[in-house]
C-alpha cells in the first residue's frame, strides 16, 4: 500500500503547488519560506558532523522536544541538530525555545518529490518525531535508506488508533518501521502493539514537558498581577486552551459564579488567537464586561480578560487555585496539557474527552489535583469550592508541585535512547 501511496503522492505533487502556494498567502511565515514545503531544506554543511533531524508538528510539540534537544546537545555538542515544523506557531516557538537548532524549517509536504529532496539536502544520521506528527511517505524512504527513526513523547488516542487500523497496511506497515517508539502511557503501547510493532521496540518514557516547565516564583507573580491589574485579593479563575462550544459553556459558569462572588474575574484564554474575534462577539451578546490583553493599558480590569497574546498562559496560571482546561468538554475533545497549572499549584477542571491525557489525567484524579467536569453546574460547583477555601489554606499547591516533580526525568531517557540509536 506505500508504492502507491508515493505514486498517489507524484501525482498530485504537480496541483499541489499552485494550491499550497494560494494556502500559504495568509499565513505569517509559510509563504516566506514556502521552498521549505517543496523539499528546498537548508542543505548539510559540516562534512564528518552527524546530523540529528526532528520534527515537531506545533508549538505543543516544540515544547515537548526542547528538554529532550537540550539534553542530546549537552551528553553531544559536536551533533548538528535541525529542526522542521508544520505551523507558525511551531516556527515561533522553535526560534524561542529550540535554540540548539542549527536550522528551523518548515517541513516537506508529503510528496516523493519533496521529501526526497529535502532528504537528499538534510542527510540526517537520525530522524526524531514529536508526538504524532506521522508522515508515511518520508518515514518510507527513510526506512530504505537504513536512517534510524525514534518516536518521543508519542502518543495514539483510541480515535487515532481505529483510524489507523481502518487505513489498511499503510500506518502499520509506517509504525513498523520505527526503530524505537518512546510512548507516554501503557494505552499508546497497547496501539501500538494492536498495529503490528514488535513491543521490544516500545518504551514507556513518560512526559518531556515536565522536565522543561518552572514553576513562577514570588516576584514573577507579582509582575505578573501588575500586568493584568489584580490585586493578590481579587478571586480569579482561568479557562486554558479553550476551543470552539466550549467558551459557552465557560461563560455560562461565570455568570452563576459571579451571582456568589461579584469581584471574580475570569482569564478566558483560546487555544487560537485567531478566533478572538468570534469571542469578543459572545461576550458582546452576553453583555459581560471584558477587555482584550493586548490592550488592558489604562483601564481597570472587567469581569473577563480575554488573552489574545501568546506565551503567556504557563506563567498566568500560577495566580489561580482552580483551572479549566480546554479541548475536553465538547467531543471529540482529546484534552490539552495539564502540566502547566499543576507546576504552579493549581487544581485542573477538564471534561471527559480527555484521550489525549489520560494517563496525567488518572493520575492527578488519584491524588485530588484534578476534577472532571461535564457542564456549567459541575464548573460553577468546583471553581466555588476552591474559591471559597480560607487564605491560609493552601489547597492543592504543595501536593500539585510535588506530584509535579515526581514526573519528571522523561527527557532524559529519551535523549539517552536517541542517542544509543544513533550509535
Amino acid at each position: 500500500m506505500t508504492f502507491f501511496y508515493h505514486i498517489l503522492s507524484l501525482l498530485f505533487a504537480v496541483a499541489i503547488v499552485p494550491l499550497f502556494t494560494l494556502f500559504s498567502i495568509s499565513s505569517k511565515y509559510k509563504f516566506k519560506f514556502l521552498k521549505h514545503h517543496f523539499g528546498f531544506a537548508p542543505g548539510r554543511k559540516k562534512e564528518g558532523t552527524k546530523t540529528v533531524w526532528l520534527y515537531a508538528l506545533s508549538l505543543g510539540e516544540v515544547k515537548a522536544a526542547a528538554p529532550v534537544l537540550k539534553n542530546i546537545h549537552e551528553k553531544n555538542p559536536n551533533l548538528k541538530i535541525v529542526v522542521s515544523v508544520t505551523t507558525d506557531s511551531g516556527y515561533e516557538g522553535a526560534l524561542e525555545h529550540l535554540k540548539v537548532a542549527e536550522n528551523i524549517f518548515f517541513h516537506p509536504l508529503d510528496c516523493l518529490p519533496f521529501t526526497w529532496l529535502a532528504v537528499s539536502r538534510i542527510q540526517p544520521d537520525l530522524y526524531l518525531v514529536v508526538d504524532t506528527g506521522f508522515w508515511p511517505g518520508l518515514i518510507d524512504q527513510l526506512h530504505h535508506k537504513k536512517i534510524p527513526m525514534l518516536v518521543l513523547n508519542g502518543r495514539i488516542s483510541d480515535a487515532s488508533a481505529k483510524n489507523y487500523l481502518k487505513a489498511g497496511s499503510l500506518f502499520q506497515v509506517m509504525f513498523q518501521q520505527f526503530d524505537r517508539l518512546c510512548m507516554q502511557n501503557k494505552n499508546d503501547q497497547q496501539a501500538l502493539i494492536a498495529l503490528g510493532v514488535n513491543p521490544e521496540k516500545i518504551e514507556l518514557a513518560g512526559d518531556p514537558k515536565f522536565d522543561e516547565l518552572q514553576p513562577m516564583n514570588h516576584d514573577d507573580k507579582i509582575r505578573l498581577r501588575k500586568i493584568f491589574k489584580l490585586e493578590e485579593s481579587t478571586p480569579l479563575w482561568i479557562a486554558g486552551s479553550t476551543h470552539a462550544g466550549e467558551e459557552e459553556i465557560v461563560l455560562e459558569a461565570h455568570l452563576r459564579l459571579k451571582k456568589m462572588h461579584p469581584d471574580l474575574v475570569l482569564i478566558l484564554a483560546p487555544r487560537r488567537i485567531e478566533r478572538v474575534g468570534d469571542i469578543s462577539s459572545l461576550l458582546e451578546k452576553k453583555n459581560i464586561p471584558f477587555c482584550r490583553r493586548s490592550s488592558m493599558e489604562g483601564s481597570l480590569p472587567k469581569s473577563v480578560i480575554l488573552l489574545d497574546t501568546m506565551g503567556e498562559l504557563a506563567g498566568i496560571y500560577s495566580l489561580c487555585k482552580v483551572a479549566l482546561i480546554g479541548r475536553s468538554l465538547v467531543a471529540p475533545g482529546g484534552g490539552h496539557s495539564l502540566i502547566e497549572p499543576l507546576a504552579n499549584g493549581a487544581a485542573v477542571l477538564h471534561g471527559p474527552y480527555i484521550g489525549n491525557i489520560g494517563r496525567v489525567a488518572d493520575e492527578a484524579r488519584k491524588q485530588g489535583l484534578a476534577f472532571t467536569v461535564n457542564k456549567a453546574e459541575d464548573i460553577c460547583e468546583k471553581v466555588h469550592s476552591f474559591l471559597e477555601q480560607k487564605e491560609q489554606d493552601q489547597g492543592p499547591g504543595s501536593k500539585a508541585k510535588a506530584f509535579f516533580e515526581e514526573q519528571k526525568g522523561a527527557a532524559e531517557k529519551m535523549a539517552g535512547i536517541a542517542l544509543e540509536t544513533l550509535n
